[in-house]
């Protein structure tokens, strides 16, 4: 395979799978069982009225404490009180302030994301999880992609209609965070996760509660995303939090905004987007947005979805190596991002609808049954055969004549 080691002086760099390999660790089966918990809450966070807090709490150890549908039924009925109240004759003196309240309360329903929180007590931890797209509005977001001013800083650029997105989540999850850390001081933790664009929105929200002073660095989990898009440019000068990018071997979702952009389409972006122009992501990199933090490659069963061509077959769950050379593993993660490109997916007539390969390897199901099926191998490879061990030598124990039984045949009763 090959591509642009850098997008600017045209070098090119050439993987195949025995190099990329050597590039791949396996994520260790504590780490994948914290995750395989991630991914089930991002899942659940689609079918948010189904969850019951009672298995939550049997079954995983954890408490749901909040979650956007209930805020917003809160956030509905106040908005009712106020409106009567404006329609009575006190409302004549009411003041400004109430009018804007009543326009923050209306705010919430422009976030198409859900959310939910939930209590990890053993830890410590409360933690966020961001539903990604379930509607086209959800989806309508994703074409606000020209870049803007992150927090005010000059350097580091985001997504604009993430970052929008991010900040009405932001206003409505800060008080839920200061609840927590008052109550639980210097042990408190927050774990940030989400799926597809509730991953990317995770990511933000996060980072700006350490810039904005709210947690310190030290307080914050590493954020895990699942199958998002990398959605900042220039962020590893602010990164002081580690962010794990869980990401299907063949999803698309998360290669959108950091694979190489052709020359032509560049051209016609720029004279729809002045902001563009001066990108510095798309003018250095031929890119939108830049990888950020590690990435976790999840690669099924071949049956689920073919194999990719720079991983070892079968089903595998690797973390890449990025702690040797930087240009290498530049390279290399830009090689992957660009393995298949979503152009090549996108013009195969297989890739649409339900059954399609876009959504098979992108819905939150489809993770979180890859990671379950990598731990079930574990456990037939590891545990069975320990298992199996311990009945072989235990068996000839338990069929054995016991010792009485043996004292009986030494010492036969005389007949009578």
């Amino acid at each position: 395979m090959t591509f642009k080691d850098d997008g600017r002086d045209g070098s090119e760099a050439k993987y195949d799978r025995e190099f990329f390999s050597k590039l791949l660790f396996q994520v260790p089966i504590s780490e994948m069982k914290f995750l395989s918990k991630l991914a089930f809450l991002c899942n659940i966070a689609y079918v948010i009225p189904k969850i019951e807090g009672i298995y939550l709490r049997r079954y995983y150890g954890l408490y749901l404490i909040a979650s956007s549908l209930e805020t917003k039924a809160e956030a509905t009925s106040s908005s009712k009180a106020k409106l009567e109240e404006f329609g009575s004759e006190k409302a004549i003196h009411s003041s400004k302030d109430q009018l804007l309240s009543m326009a923050a309360h209306q705010s919430f329903h422009s976030s198409p994301f859900e959310w939910i929180i939930c209590d990890d007590p053993i830890r410590h931890t409360r933690i966020f999880v961001i539903q990604g797209p379930d509607s086209l509005t959800s989806w309508w977001r994703v074409l606000f992609f020209h870049p803007t001013k992150f927090e005010g800083k000059l350097d580091v650029f985001v997504h604009k209609g993430m970052y929008e997105a991010a900040k009405v989540i932001y206003e409505k999850v800060i008080p839920h965070a200061v609840d927590f850390l008052q109550t639980h001081g210097e042990h408190a933790r927050f774990q940030f996760t989400g799926h597809s664009l509730g991953g990317s929105i995770a990511v933000l929200v996060s980072l700006m509660l350490l810039i904005r002073n709210v947690v310190r660095c030290s307080m914050v989990e590493p954020v895990v995303t699942f199958g998002s898009p990398f959605v900042l440019c220039g962020g590893r000068k602010l990164l002081d939090a580690q962010i794990y990018n869980v990401i299907m071997h063949r999803d698309i979702v998360p290669r959108g905004f950091s694979c190489n952009i052709p020359g032509f389409l560049i051209s016609i972006l720029k004279l729809f987007k002045r902001s563009l122009h001066s990108h510095p992501c798309l003018n250095e990199n031929k890119f939108m947005y830049s990888p950020l933090g590690e990435l976790l490659i999840l690669q099924p069963n071949a049956k689920s979805s073919p194999g990719h061509p720079l991983l070892p077959p079968g089903t595998a769950f690797y973390a890449l190596d990025t702690t040797g050379c930087k240009d290498t593993s530049n390279a290399a993660i830009n090689g992957f991002l660009n393995s298949p490109h979503p152009l090549q997916t996108l013009f195969d007539g297989k890739a649409y609808g339900d059954d399609g390969t876009v959504s098979l390897n992108h819905d939150s199901s489809s993770y979180l049954k890859a990671i379950k099926g990598v731990l079930r191998l574990h456990i037939r490879a590891t545990i069975v055969p320990k298992l199996r061990e311990k009945k072989s030598l235990l068996w000839p124990l338990l069929v054995s004549p016991s010792p009485n039984s043996w004292q009986h045949e030494r010492n036969p009763k005389p007949a009578n």
